[in-house]
């Protein structure tokens, strides 16, 4: 067992969400807005203070299980920033409905519970 860091990218905020070894349940952790702070202190941060051994991110495939513009983004955030900073592994899972299940409040950014959905989704495969 591990402590997990769930990872809901998007192109501005950026959900977090934690699953403690020792817990049942993943919980929400925050959203991070990338115009107002800087992602890869806040993710050190987050990953030093919760000792996260493993990183799981949200794979945003296309419908068609085609790779999408997201998907691109997803790939490039991992490559450039994930793993160069961070050295413990980084799972990309399906998300494909994790945002669109919670989307019902339109005035309150959720990404962090999309996070939560990602590490539930993990559970279930691991």
């Amino acid at each position: 067992m591990s402590n997990l860091l769930g990872i809901d990218f998007g192109e501005r905020y950026i959900g977090l969400a934690i699953k403690k070894e020792n817990l049942t349940v993943p919980y929400a952790h925050k959203v991070i807005d990338k115009t107002k702070s800087n992602l890869l202190k806040e993710l050190k941060k987050t990953i030093d203070e919760e000792s996260i051994t493993k990183i799981i991110i949200g794979n945003p495939i296309g419908l068609n299980n085609n790779e999408s513009r997201m998907s691109k983004l997803v790939d490039e955030f991992i490559k450039s920033d994930l793993s160069t900073n961070f050295n413990i592994p980084i799972i990309k899972i399906d998300e494909r409905f994790t945002s669109k299940i919670l989307s019902k409040n339109k005035s309150k950014r959720n990404d962090d519970l999309s996070a939560v959905k990602i590490l539930e989704t993990f559970d279930e495969y691991e």
